[in-house]
């Protein structure tokens, strides 16, 4: 079994309790994460958007609600089930597609924006993955990328110390894990590529590496003490977008 369909497996397993956080993120956080994504939204009109690796549809939802037309795009067949069923729910219109983020199936300049969120780290080929995503936009569009050093810790020692910490945690919510078993993630996250790189220098160095322009960062930092005294900075999760020449 490839790591692609082992990646896959294991996010089927997760797609009903990834959809009650979805369902609590709408309800707790919607208007935070459309403040984040206000800089790339039009104040008027409608955008041709693709929210890839989707998962149960969260930034599908919310952009659908402000009423683009979205495209939601996963490999994984539950998470586009549980995508259609909240869609449903919240009387708003999707276009579901299943296929690989790293070998999309859309014509060239074909979205005004993409979205992503929490996915990229799960990719065996990312920098085939932003060169795919940069194809299907139009000259101009942007691309808007989240995502966090989820397994940095598993390379890096500075990232390993932030684990003793006190307050630290795994990020799986036992609320929304359903009593899925995260090990088969966590054994496929020590071969992919972006568990041993710093991001998200990775991710702007490969993006200006893609001729794109207005690249741009923003950071969400953990500050701690490691056991000799030193005071410690580590970046957790990130925004990283760019904009296609033209």
């Amino acid at each position: 079994m490839t790591e692609l369909e082992a990646i896959r497996r294991y996010w089927n397993t997760r797609a009903e309790g990834y959809s009650l956080k979805t369902a609590y993120d709408m309800q707790h956080a919607e208007n935070i994460w459309l403040e984040r994504l206000r800089p790339f939204l039009p104040e008027s009109g409608r955008l041709d958007i693709l929210d890839i690796g989707c998962g149960p549809g969260f930034f599908s939802l919310l952009l659908a609600r402000q009423g683009h037309a979205v495209v939601a795009f996963d490999y994984t067949e539950g998470m586009l089930e549980q995508a259609s069923r909240n869609a449903e729910e919240a009387g708003v219109s999707l276009t579901l597609r299943q296929g690989d983020a790293q070998n999309l199936p859309f014509p060239d300049a074909s979205f005004d924006l993409i979205v992503s969120r929490n996915l990229t780290w799960n990719l065996e080929h990312p920098e085939k993955a932003y060169a795919e995503w940069l194809r299907v936009l139009r000259p101009g569009g942007r691309l808007v990328n989240f995502d966090g050093n989820h397994y940095r810790y598993l390379y890096s020692a500075v990232y390993e110390e932030e684990r003793k910490q006190p307050d630290y945690t795994d990020g799986h919510n036992p609320d929304f894990m359903l009593g899925v078993d995260p090990a088969p993630i966590n054994a496929i996250a020590a071969n992919l590529p972006l568990s041993r790189v710093d991001r998200p220098q990775w991710d702007m160095e490969t993006l200006l590496a893609l001729d794109t322009c207005n690249v741009a960062a923003e950071v969400e930092r953990k500050n701690f003490t490691d056991e000799s005294g030193k005071a410690v900075s580590i970046i957790k999760n990130f925004m990283v977008s760019a904009q296609k020449q033209g």
